[in-house]
């Protein structure tokens, strides 16, 4: 809204400069569009952990074996550049580096040392307890017939929603009005069923167990 002055209904204007109500519908859009984005990367962060990946990846173990270790290294590197930044900063007595690109490149520069020394590590130790990425592996998790049904109802949701975009089946303007020029029902409910899916499937889970645990 602050940057973007297209439409046509003025909210308020300073000086020259008109305010509009689509720039800030189409601003309060994107913001949702960024919050759903990094609400999905922290969901997807707490809930995979590495015995899943490597449940998931079982067909290709070092496949498996190598993305559930880069998710380790992650927070685990982030944590050592802070550790780095705050040693660099003591080195200097407290002070504020004056060239702050090249006081970044050094910290970036012992990061990746340490990270390519902790792979070595990581590598030697591996070898050294016998891994076999061909070994057989207990899981506590097992595919069951409703995990089939989930994904398939997920991914027919998913495609009928993009296939109704592509073919402009849902089109939404807001410029220079905002209005709904074509509207699919049955795009818009399955995009609310695959929305609702997961709070659905929490919701039956614990109506499950409540019920067990009664009759128990």
């Amino acid at each position: 809204m602050l940057f973007a002055h297209y439409g046509l209904t003025v909210l308020f204007t300073i000086g020259d400069t008109e305010f509009t109500l689509e720039a800030l519908f189409y601003g309060i859009n994107q913001g949702f569009v960024v919050a759903a984005m990094v609400l999905w990367f922290g969901i997807f962060g707490r809930v995979v952990d590495s015995e899943k990946v490597i449940y998931a990846f079982r067909f290709a173990p070092k496949i498996a074996l190598l993305f559930s270790m880069v998710l380790g290294f992650i927070p685990r590197f982030t944590k050592k550049l802070g550790d780095i930044e705050t040693a660099a900063l003591a080195l200097d007595g407290g002070k504020k580096p004056k060239n702050k690109l090249k006081a970044a490149l050094n910290n970036l520069s012992a990061l990746v040392t340490y990270s390519l020394e902790s792979s070595i590590i990581t590598a030697d130790s591996m070898t050294a307890r016998g891994y076999n990425p061909k070994a057989v592996r207990y899981s506590r998790y097992k595919f069951k017939f409703v995990d089939g049904v989930l994904i398939a109802l997920s991914a027919v949701c998913l495609f009928y929603v993009i296939f109704a975009k592509a073919s402009d089946r849902i089109t939404f303007v807001i410029d220079p009005r905002i209005y709904s020029k074509t509207f699919d029902v049955s795009a818009f409910l399955l995009f609310l069923l695959l929305s609702f899916l997961p709070l659905i499937t929490d919701l039956t889970e614990e109506f499950l167990w409540k019920i067990s645990y009664a009759k128990n």
